[in-house]
């Protein structure tokens, strides 16, 4: 039986070859890039959506008012980046909705998001809604709490907080929803107006997550 030597690859063949693997690679590593930076917006909204359950599981077992308080990294930012549970106190007998720090909840840290993610510092994008409606942007402007200056944050007034009442419903809302969204930092800083945001409406009576459509 006659054996074939194998005929190496010509120059042109391995030149074509290449350019197939390059053409392949410029089109699916975007796709990979979006993809996995979408899933990182996705585990935003996630972690803030549970620690919304756990500051209500702590109002309501404490029966105090708890605030999941939005944190800026400094003061320059255009967004918040990290989260962390406190007890505030409401005078229940004034007809004000005045939030004041009282300390940290026991046990409980600084928790980031996810690498280059982040909520912008707009009322669109964390702020009240319509009354009681599942609106995909914010239209009001979010509950502050103030007494914050030894609380160790970089920015200690105005300080947006998702207020729960001991009874677990939104406090600082009236009957109005609360819409978070969350974005890719890099590309919103690059262009704001350009970049989809992922919102969760977060509904003034029991609090439950609704995980909306992203959004430009």
């Amino acid at each position: 039986m006659t054996k074939h030597a194998a005929r190496p690859f010509t120059l042109i063949e391995l030149i074509a070859v290449m350019g197939v693997m390059i053409l392949l690679a410029a089109i699916a590593i975007p796709a990979y890039s979006s993809l996995f930076a979408g899933r990182k917006t996705t585990l935003a909204a996630n972690q803030v959506s549970g620690a919304i359950m756990e500051a209500r599981a702590h109002a309501v077992s404490a029966k105090t008012y708890t605030a999941l308080v939005f944190v800026k990294n400094a003061s320059a930012d255009k967004g918040f980046q990290s989260t962390r549970t406190a007890e505030v106190y409401h005078d229940p007998d004034s007809d004000t909705e005045n939030y004041v720090w009282r300390r940290w909840v026991p046990g409980t840290s600084f928790s980031p998001l996810p690498e280059n993610t982040m909520i912008p510092d707009t009322n669109d994008d964390l702020g009240t809604t319509s009354s009681g409606t599942d609106g995909d942007k914010g239209s009001g402007s979010m509950t502050k709490i103030t007494g914050l200056t030894n609380s160790g944050l970089a920015v200690t007034s105005n300080v947006p907080a998702i207020i729960i009442k001991p009874n677990g419903q939104l406090g600082g809302t009236g009957d109005k929803n609360v819409v978070v969204r969350f974005v890719e930092k890099n590309r919103y800083e690059a262009s704001s107006s350009q970049t989809p945001k992922l919102p969760l409406n977060i509904n003034w009576l029991t609090c439950k997550v609704k995980y909306l459509d992203p959004v430009q």
